[in-house]
């Protein structure tokens, strides 16, 4: 009968962490409204797994404490005590969870919602002070019901508080064209190649071995430094916030995926980290989908075509499924690898994926960019991104523990050839520059070894030869080069953010007061700055871009 009993109690406890976590959901998916029913429909959902879990963890811990203390606990089928101490527990793991989901995806939030969602948190850490205190004062005075009745009105209270502070986030803003502006005649070019996964890591010390002549060049003749971006570290919110100089929480480009629940019709975009959230779908209860969200800001790229400048864009999806390779990219692969040529394994497989998907991304960028002579040209690499996840640990194998030898003499080159390969593709685009002419390198991400939770977390749930990913945001590089640039400036402080407008102001066009991102001019020689000074416009979804003779 007892463990019934506690089985109801910690059923409830479990229920109250559901609920919590429901909240927390439709706190980062900031582009849903609010919705009490779905709230209630997340609450249940969630009790099916995590409700399980801390009921599981409140009978175990009830029974293992009544074991070590000696003592025979009473408890009644709903017991205030219990609950009180338990909802105490479950806001101290909560708040935990909360404020870390807080950091990993602050940027979707605008400076209204995040100081709602502050007060939010210093609610639920107050009430575990107050659980503390209110069961310190139960115990001491005698087991008082004062202290619980108060307990449950003030958390009851502090709860619906909590759930109307949600209630109050600002919708998207509604923008509409109040002001007309002139196309502008542009007559410079813009070379813009985008490597993912790029690191000074390993551009330095192979430059300083003279094995990558072509970045040597550009740290020598042009302008460089690290380029920020932030957390989540996903290409495509990272691509977005590349083209409108705009964080998450204004372009709302969230995730490429979207998360459907069972018996849930309201689609997510966003699901908590921190507690296993995603891997709950080998359980058939939750389907992730790609997803390509919906566009709902006037890019960079918008405004070019406003202003009748010809570009070819060639990023998507991020130049990995593309037709058969042809033999001269099997040929190049085996330059380069020559000694896998003959190897089969599952790791090389992606290498393979890798490499052959850039080359041929690379040829068709290059043929078209020769063919259509446009002003501006974009090509985004990812190939560098999926090599180094997979061959990292073989360049840092002290970071990794145990890792045969001969496995480490076999593939610690692999990353080295990867950046040979977009050394000689930089020098292709280097040869053929025009002379007015910009040259823009970038990563929009670096990357970073798994920290072990996180190898432990593929090893059980994922892929176990995985050893680096860049979900926590460091640093990329970014590269600059042109007759208006200045030779061997290392730039500060340059975020992916501030690419839009620092362009935009290149291109001799308005920066939108609204971009997040602001210009970076410190690249660009004197002279190029007095003739070009930065101008603005309230906003780019408030101006309609016309031709003269329109």
């Amino acid at each position: 009968m007892k463990f019934l009993k506690v089985l109801v109690n910690s059923l409830l406890s479990g229920l109250f962490f559901s609920g919590l976590v429901a909240l927390l959901i439709l706190n980062l998916n900031v582009d849903l409204a609010f919705d009490l029913l779905l709230l209630g429909q997340l609450t249940l959902f969630n009790s099916v797994v995590y409700g399980l879990i801390m009921a599981f963890l409140g009978i175990f811990l009830f029974f293992i404490i009544q074991f070590f203390s000696g003592m025979n606990f009473k408890i009644k089928l709903i017991s205030p005590s219990f609950l009180m101490i338990s909802f105490t527990l479950i806001l101290i793991l909560f708040s935990f969870v909360f404020w870390e989901n807080f950091k990993h995806f602050r940027t979707f939030f605008t400076p209204e919602i995040e100081n709602l969602l502050r007060t939010q948190f210093i609610v639920l850490v107050f009430f575990v002070f107050l659980g503390i205190l209110f069961f310190y004062g139960y115990l001491y005075y005698r087991k008082s019901f004062v202290f619980l009745l108060v307990y449950f009105l003030c958390i009851a209270a502090g709860m619906t508080y909590v759930v109307h502070l949600r209630t109050t986030f600002p919708p998207p803003p509604v923008h509409e064209k109040v002001a007309r502006l002139e196309a502008k005649e542009i007559t410079k070019r813009i070379t813009i190649i985008g490597m993912q996964g790029m690191i000074f890591d390993f551009i330095i010390p192979l430059v300083n071995e003279e094995k990558l002549p072509n970045f040597a060049w550009l740290l020598e003749e042009g302008s460089w430094g690290r380029l920020t971006n932030f957390s989540p570290n996903d290409p495509i919110i990272l691509n977005t916030s590349f083209n409108t100089g705009k964080l998450p929480a204004k372009h709302l480009q969230l995730s490429p995926i979207k998360y459907k629940l069972r018996q849930i019709k309201q689609e997510l975009s966003v699901v908590p980290r921190f507690i296993l959230y995603g891997q709950i779908e080998r359980l058939g209860i939750l389907q992730s989908n790609a997803h390509t969200p919906r566009h709902i800001l006037k890019d960079i790229w918008e405004i070019f075509d406003d202003n009748k400048i010809t570009f070819i864009k060639e990023d998507r999806p991020y130049c990995v499924h593309l037709e058969t390779p042809s033999e001269n990219t099997e040929s190049l692969f085996n330059r380069f690898y020559k000694d896998y040529k003959f190897e089969n394994s599952a790791i090389l497989d992606h290498l393979q994926h890798a490499l052959l998907s850039d080359i041929n991304c690379e040829a068709k960028f290059t043929q078209t960019k020769n063919e259509l002579q446009p002003q501006l040209s974009y090509l985004l690499l990812s190939g560098l991104n999926l090599a180094e996840s997979y061959f990292y640990k073989y360049n840092f194998p002290d970071l990794f523990g145990d890792i045969d030898q001969e496995e480490i003499s076999k593939f610690s080159s692999v990353i080295e050839k990867y950046y040979q390969l977009y050394d000689q593709i930089i020098g292709k685009h280097l040869a053929t520059m025009k002379e007015d002419e910009l040259l823009v390198v970038y990563s929009p991400h670096g990357i970073e070894p798994l920290p072990i939770w996180k190898r432990m977390v593929h090893w059980i749930f994922g892929d176990k030869d995985i050893s680096a990913y860049h979900e926590d945001a460091p640093a990329g590089v970014i590269f600059f080069y042109g007759k208006d640039i200045i030779r061997g400036r290392h730039i500060e402080e340059m975020r992916i953010i501030d690419i839009a407008p620092t362009l935009l102001n290149y291109l001799e066009l308005p920066v939108g007061k609204d971009m997040d991102g602001i210009v970076n001019s410190t690249m660009f020689m004197e002279g190029f700055k007095i003739e070009n000074p930065v101008l603005y416009i309230t906003s780019y979804e408030e101006v309609e871009i016309k031709a003269p003779e329109e």
